[in-house]
């Protein structure tokens, strides 16, 4: 029980020297790039700005992953504290850190867009307010994502967290759709996102569309796998059969 404590403490201690490390080796790299100004900035943002352009974090080598999770546990703390500016930027600092972990990405992403609106809201605000609090905060998560597709190629698993901020949280069934066919159309895709494409297709009133699509889906459906739920496919496509005639 002792050990594992001081284990603990000592990881910490570590995570912490690396971050002071990897900030003292900003500074140069402020200097010629000529970057963020000093003054109320927070040094997560100097450090995440840097590491975009790929300059500071590939010095770690092995110590990124160290750092990103030393990052995400104080994005945590932050997170717990409703420290809106803390959170992001140390959100910021932890993919910086480590690109290579999804998780990061698609749960920064949902702070980002469903918890912090929500913190925003505190207290006494305009009721007009909360739509605007959810688009920025929106817009701020699909940027973040995009900035995730830049260093993954294109994962559906951020394409689909990308139509889901579009469809819960901005209430936009088309790019909802389009986000994810575009996840159903990657290698590894999960069935479901075919199906919610074709189901939103339906919804935006475009049936002819929606028939087509899940037509050219049920062919490459498995009948061995029930994840396919080629059940449900093909119970939508006699649906929009008899709606279509009937027209």
């Amino acid at each position: 029980m002792c050990s594992s404590s001081v284990n603990s403490k000592s990881a910490v201690s570590l995570t912490v020297a690396v971050l002071i490390a990897a900030s003292c080796l900003l500074e140069p790299v402020e200097r010629t790039a000529g970057a963020l100004s000093r003054k109320e900035r927070f040094r997560g943002e100097r450090l995440a700005a840097a590491a975009g352009h790929g300059a500071i974090f590939a010095l770690l080598g092995g110590m990124r992953s160290l750092v990103a999770s030393g990052s995400w546990l104080q994005a945590n703390l932050a997170w717990e504290r409703r420290d809106l500016a803390t959170t992001t930027e140390l959100i910021k600092l932890t993919v910086a850190a480590d690109e290579r972990p999804l998780y990061f990405w698609l749960n920064g992403a949902r702070i980002l867009a469903n918890d912090i609106p929500e913190w925003r809201m505190a207290g006494p605000v305009p009721r007009a307010f909360r739509p605007v609090a959810n688009e920025e905060q929106a817009q701020l998560a699909l940027h973040f994502l995009e900035q995730g597709l830049r260093w993954h190629g294109p994962e559906p698993a951020l394409y689909i967290e990308m139509a889901n901020i579009h469809l819960r949280r901005r209430g936009d069934l088309e790019e909802a759709a389009r986000y994810y066919r575009l996840a159903a159309e990657q290698p590894g895709a999960p069935y479901y996102a075919a199906r919610i494409h074709g189901e939103l297709l339906r919804e935006l009133r475009r049936p002819v569309e929606a028939l087509a699509w899940l037509q050219k889906i049920l062919a490459t459906l498995p009948a061995d796998d029930e994840l396919a739920r080629r059940d449900i496919v093909i119970e939508r496509i006699q649906f929009l059969e008899q709606e279509l005639a009937v027209r």
